[in-house]
């Protein structure tokens, strides 16, 4: 068994088949200028390709006439098949006689030296299947495909040297040896022509880092070719973004340092003047269409340092304001005119030419699990429908507010005219279960655990499942329901629910059974009602300890018959992670259809949720108030409210408000409030990570109880609040979220929690 290096394997197969060329060539032209009658075709020296594969590649058959032209097109084609090393022809009479040296066949490919980067990696990307015909080629295109991998990963000094192994019956094995080098970092960043802006703050706006030998597992400072074309366009969107409309980034340098021990990498800039804004004007090759109103979206305020992000906003809303006028594709052109000796920029907009349009089809992409009927019932818009952007916005908008799916995309294309449109919506699933678990311990709850799930996709079908469970030495909480969003084939959503909770004190035991049913129905201008019932049925045994309050239902057996009503509005861009819009609702509860219980509960909520700094940032504010009146009747412990946990965070669950002088154990209250302002950024975080940070402030407050004796602070309205800070994470396994929070207002006898955790959805 021999080795051959590749060099010069590559120049005696180059001179192989030059020499078997020129010598076919040679052949062919002994013959005289006459065409020879071909009567036979003689074909030698082929083992793996059959005849006939050979004969179908010739562009000669029996009868033709040949000459020389014609067998030298004939060699040609031969080598074309790659099948060949060497390809001879001549004539004997009237007969073609071809002999053949088949290129050999890939045994085995194997990589030696390779220790970073495993065999498995490199082989998948090569891609070379044993039995595959070998040539110099594939060998030559291997080895760049192994370096293109290694500079990627940083190897710019890696080799590879391929060798051939020939092997008896005319195969090879190609092996890779490979010496991978050392990991060659960025060793410095520097700019050129920078003016207005230090080094050290553009080095800020890239992507790509000096090498730190703290930072090592980060890869920002890794060289990478593609990252620094990604930096250039972040350092021309910094300076578009403050005013420098004539910035230029010539090129971005990056050499290897002469010792190999690292790259320096250099960006030369030319700035240029600092514009403010100028005139705003428009023009339009659609008639009829309102260029006043066109330009009131358009957000460059005169007068104003230019920055390129509200020229791109305003681009973009015109471009969605002509598509509620049916015109699908619009190219809107800016032509941003800059003066230097004024530092003023003006900018002309023209709209193009365009037809009204009509869906054609709408194809839903990636929805592997999600059965297709589930998104399209979403969609404002159906096949045949004329064009409307503000209801392909809408339908978008409700797809994401399902919670199915991490990522929705949306994207129009011509169909089979100009007046059709395909709309092509792509979404990427996500995990749809929420699950918590949790364990903990307190000196009044002693050990207790959660557990919790619910499916809002249950089968693909849309349909949501829920079942949680929670235990402790106070409490026994199950509950199981379902809900059918589209319950008998209308837009009506109906859910229903079996709960039986156990809870228990030192002063007494409290049981809690019973169904709810509800039905909800959108109206216009997304606006909701929702109608529902509950009947359950309570019984509280009081015990002898050390709690002194009474809960109105000691040793009692009530039935509860209610039904409830809620009016709200829901404009939120999410519903599960808002970033725009807001909400409102209020809903009231009557108990008294019946049975033993009689109230009237009013609770109001409403949230706003505003983005800006281009959606870096995102500012919240959420507000929910209740209260709850016996109508002539006392109002017993379990009709109350509660307040604390994931409403105020920094207190625990039931941590704030009226509390057992006895034991400690919060009773509830009839009236309540609580809101929170929040800041949520994912600032400082790549993109790529799915983290954020989150800054903000709960309040919150929780009195009145129609039993007030041996109960603290039965009556005290006073304002709780906390502030923290959290973080929320979206993962393949749902979204999490860490909250940290102090109680800056609070009573003695309220309880409190600094630390949260959730898996799950975030509302």
């Amino acid at each position: 068994m021999g080795s051959e290096g590749m060099p010069l394997l590559r120049f005696l197969a180059v001179i192989c088949v030059v020499l078997g060329a020129g010598l076919s060539s040679v052949t062919a032209q002994s013959l005289s200028n006459e065409a020879v009658t071909v009567e036979e075709i003689v074909i030698r020296g082929n083992e793996r390709v059959a005849t006939s594969t050979i004969l179908s590649y010739m562009p000669i058959v029996l009868g033709d006439s040949v000459k020389a032209s014609t067998l030298n097109t004939t060699i040609s084609r031969l080598f074309e098949t790659k099948l060949f090393k060497d390809v001879n022809i001549a004539i004997n009479g009237t007969t073609v006689e071809v002999e053949v040296l088949e290129n050999p066949i890939v045994n085995r490919i194997n990589i030696e030296g390779n220790d970073v980067l495993k065999d498995d990696a490199l082989l998948t990307e090569l891609n070379i299947q044993p039995r595959r015909i070998y040539t110099d080629q594939l060998a030559i295109e291997a080895t760049q495909k192994l370096l293109s991998i290694y500079r990627l990963a940083g190897r710019y000094a890696a080799r590879v040297e391929p060798q051939i192994i020939t092997l008896p019956n005319n195969r090879v094995d190609l092996v890779f040896e490979v010496d991978e080098g050392p990991l060659i970092k960025i060793s410095s960043i520097k700019f050129s022509g920078n003016q207005n802006f230090s080094d050290r703050a553009l080095r800020q706006v890239i992507s790509s880092r000096e090498v730190r030998w703290w930072a090592f597992l980060s890869s920002s400072d890794k060289y990478d070719e593609g990252r620094l074309n990604f930096d250039m366009r972040l350092l021309r969107q910094f300076y578009l973004s403050r005013g420098y409309a004539d910035i230029d980034i010539q090129r971005a340098q990056g050499g290897l340092l002469p010792d190999r021990s690292g790259f320096a990498v250099t960006f030369e800039l030319t700035e240029g003047v600092r514009y403010k804004n100028g005139a705003v004007s428009m023009s339009s090759d659609i008639e009829g269409v309102d260029i006043a109103t066109l330009l009131d979206e358009v957000p460059l305020e005169p007068d104003e340092w230019y920055d390129v992000r509200f020229l791109e906003q305003g681009l973009l809303n015109v471009t969605n304001r002509l598509g509620t006028l049916g015109y699908a594709f619009v190219n809107v052109a800016p032509e941003v005119n800059t003066d230097p000796e004024t530092g003023v920029l003006d900018v002309h907009l023209h709209i193009g030419s365009a037809r009204k349009n009509y869906v054609e089809r709408i194809d839903i992409i990636n929805n592997n699990r999600t059965l297709d009927r589930v998104v399209r019932r979403e969609m404002q818009l159906v096949e045949g429908d004329a064009f409307n952007q503000l209801k392909l916005d809408n339908s978008i908008r409700d797809i994401r507010n399902l919670g199915f799916f991490s990522r929705v995309d949306v994207q129009n294309f011509r169909g089979s005219s100009d007046e059709q449109t395909v709309t092509e919506i792509t979404v990427d699933e996500q995990s749809t279960g929420d699950l918590q678990i949790g364990v903990g311990y307190s000196t009044i709850d002693k050990a207790s655990a959660n557990f919790g799930i619910n499916e809002r996709n249950f089968l693909g079908t849309g349909r949501s499942a829920q079942l949680s469970v929670g235990l402790s030495e106070s409490a026994t909480n199950f509950r199981a329901g379902i809900t059918e969003p589209y319950f008998l084939d209308r837009d009506l959503s109906a859910s229903a629910a079996f709960f039986n909770d156990v809870t228990k004190s030192s002063t007494y035991t409290s049981k809690s059974r019973g169904f709810d049913f509800a039905v909800r129905f959108s109206a216009a201008n997304d606006i909701y009602h929702r109608i529902g019932y509950e009947i359950a049925e309570k019984k509280s045994n009081s015990k002898s300890t050390t709690a002194a309050s009474s809960t109105g239902e000691e040793g009692k057996t009530l039935l509860s018959s209610s039904v409830s009503y809620t009016l709200g509005i829901d404009k939120r861009d999410n519903r599960f992670d808002p970033s725009d819009g807001y909400q409102a609702s209020i809903s009231e509860t009557f108990a008294g259809v019946g049975g033993d219980v009689s109230y009237l509960k009013s609770v109001v909520t409403a949230s706003y949720y505003k983005p800006f700094e281009f959606n870096t940032f995102v500012f919240g504010a959420k507000f929910r108030g209740g209260t709850v009146s016996g109508l002539g009747e006392k109002v017993t412990q379990s009709s109350r409210f509660f307040l604390g946990g994931r409403s105020v965070r920094g207190f625990d669950g039931g941590g704030i408000g009226p509390r057992d002088t006895g034991n400690n154990a919060s009773v509830g209250g009839n009236n309540f409030y609580s809101g929170s302002f929040e800041l949520v950024s994912n600032a400082g975080f790549s993109e790529d990570l799915g983290l954020r940070w989150t800054v903000y402030s709960d309040y919150g407050a929780l009195w009145g109880t129609d039993y007030p004796a041996n109960v603290k602070g039965a009556n005290d309205k006073d304002m709780r609040t906390s502030v923290g800070f959290g973080l929320l994470w979206d993962t393949a396994i749902g979204p999490l979220s860490f909250y940290w929070a102090d109680a800056v207002n609070k009573k003695s006898y309220d309880r409190t929690r600094r630390f949260q955790f959730t898996i799950g959805t975030r509302l």
